[in-house]
């Protein structure tokens, strides 16, 4: 009200009232409404046109600079999200194929184990071996099944490839087992082939030494040695059933007394491999 008092007064001072004013903004208006096709109104407009599109072309340019820009982040956080979901998904498709593969191994074993049971005439039990003797001092291994589970000093332990050794000490979830190439492990065996008589004895190594062979028995490399179950038919039993894998001869040596020969046999069981094993409870 104030502003239209002022125009008023500055009106009523020059002497031109405000509707006149008006008029000559009306008449200005239509003049360029008509002439807005003429070559002068064009040429002016064209000129002012090809003045602004530099800048016009500079401010779309900084435009999309910044919209590139910004969706360029985007797209590298969403590739960081989708990597981060892709590195979860393998370690967890990795994990579970480690699982797979484990649980494959395990069955594998069991099957075997599981021939092997059937081929046993005594009740078997079956261990997992769950340590070994860090010193090498004696060569032993500790399963993890004992006296809870039937398991006594005496009875013998067997992989799907052979003899492994005898249970020495029993605890109620625990049982060690002294392995056939420890030094004092001796047992009575046959060459499979020849039938040739022997005891087989451990040594520090990873071979058996079979003693007590008559020269006159043919043993050649190569032979399987198995256990000869030997008892007297009294009180007097073999630790090991008869039938037994032990090994296989890959050298004969000449023994002190002329009248007997020695074979150096490598064990068929793997010892340093042992996963699972049978014990075979062979007391009566």
């Amino acid at each position: 009200m104030a502003a239209l008092g002022q125009l008023r007064d500055r009106s009523a001072r020059t002497g031109r009232p405000v509707v006149w004013q008006f008029a000559v903004l009306f008449i200005l208006a239509l003049a360029l409404l008509v002439s807005r096709n003429t070559a002068l109104v064009q040429g002016v407009s064209g000129a002012v046109t090809t003045a602004l599109v530099p800048a016009q072309l500079a401010l779309a340019r900084a435009g999309s600079s910044v919209s590139g820009f910004t969706q360029a982040v985007s797209e590298i956080q969403t590739l960081r999200a989708d990597n981060a979901k892709l590195r979860d998904e393998v370690d967890r498709l990795t994990l579970e194929n480690v699982q797979l593969r484990e649980q494959a191994v395990a069955e594998q074993q069991a099957a075997k184990l599981d021939a092997v049971a059937k081929q046993i005439s005594y009740a078997t039990v079956p261990a997992p071996v769950i340590a070994r003797d860090p010193t090498g001092a004696i060569q032993s291994i500790v399963l993890g099944s004992g006296s809870n589970d039937g398991i006594a000093v005496g009875d013998v332990v067997v992989s799907d490839q052979g003899l492994v050794g005898r249970v020495s000490q029993v605890g109620p979830g625990y049982s060690k087992v002294l392995l056939v190439t420890d030094p004092g492990s001796v047992v009575s065996a046959l060459v499979q082939g020849s039938r040739a008589s022997g005891l087989v004895r451990g040594q520090y190594g990873d071979t058996l030494v079979m003693d007590w062979i008559l020269q006159t028995e043919p043993v050649s490399i190569g032979d399987v040695v198995i256990t000869a179950g030997l008892s007297d038919g009294t009180d007097l039993r073999s630790l090991y059933p008869k039938g037994l894998v032990i090994g296989k001869v890959v050298a004969l040596e000449r023994a002190q007394n002329s009248a007997y020969k020695t074979a150096i046999v490598l064990p068929a069981v793997d010892l340093r491999r042992l996963e699972h094993v049978l014990v075979v409870k062979s007391a009566p």
